[in-house]
């Protein structure tokens, strides 16, 4: 990950661009927290180009965004893509951090209001592949093609220890013949990356459907909402996942804190 430093009087704006995980956490938040320690207090992160973020670096910013509070500061995002403010608002944390269209925007809550003319300061471009929720591919556990990968695609809208829910949007004009298969009692085979999560990589299960019922996400009357449990899932991906809904209520406890 890249990692720039620009200021605008006391405000500090930090402009990160790639992946912010585990491996280079401890050299981030080593300067972010020098920073702080010199006496930073607004700081604006740029997270326009910020393409990934893992469990322990979105933990670490959290816990960042509670410390600089306690010393009278306050850690703003700008420029948030519809990926990230999506995953925040789906992972409870939206209330982390304000949240500002332009970087401007950002120091102008900083200068409460006052006009700060033109900064120089680069724009990027639009990645359309950041959008939405997680994705997911499941399909119906059947003997007759067990070995098929799956291949309809869902949206994750929330992950707990013992399974998830996700969206499923049917085809329109017609019936579909996916819609008959997500409903309770039916078994799937599921497979999705998630990006906050422990494991960095594809994660594959079998669950059966628990609950199903339509119109219950984004006011969209024909999406399906489908709760899923695990049921065959290798023991240490469990576990990964576990972790992360145990780490998701810690920071979410440090926001009610706040």
């Amino acid at each position: 990950m890249k990692l720039e430093k620009r200021r605008y009087d006391d405000v500090v704006i930090l402009k990160f661009t790639g992946e912010f995980d585990g491996t280079n956490l401890p050299t981030f938040a080593s300067r972010i927290d020098a920073m702080i320690d010199a006496g930073d207090r607004q700081l604006v992160l740029d997270v326009f180009a910020l393409k990934f973020i893992n469990s322990s670096a979105l933990g670490y910013l959290v816990k960042t965004a509670k410390k600089v509070k306690e010393q009278r500061g306050e850690i703003v995002l700008g420029r948030p893509s519809r990926f990230l403010t999506k995953t925040l608002t789906t992972l409870g944390l939206d209330s982390a951090f304000p949240a500002f269209q332009t970087v401007e925007d950002a120091i102008m809550h900083f200068k409460k209001g006052e006009s700060i003319g033109k900064l120089d300061l680069s724009k990027g471009e639009t990645d359309d592949s950041l959008r939405g929720a997680v994705p997911l591919l499941f399909r119906k556990d059947d003997p007759k093609v067990a070995k098929e990968p799956p291949n309809q695609v869902g949206r994750i809208v929330t992950l707990y220890e013992d399974g998830l829910t996700f969206r499923y949007d049917p085809a329109p004009g017609g019936k579909d013949p996916v819609e008959a298969d997500l409903v309770v009692g039916t078994k799937l085979k599921v497979k999705f990356r998630q990006p906050f999560a422990v494991k960095e990589y594809f994660f594959e299960m079998g669950g059966s459907v628990a609950e199903s019922k339509k119109g219950a996400v984004d006011g969209d009357a024909n999406a399906l909402t489908v709760r899923v449990k695990y049921e065959k899932i290798r023991e240490d991906d469990r576990k990964a996942l576990q972790q992360f809904v145990r780490d998701l209520e810690e920071w979410k406890a440090e926001l009610k804190d706040r």
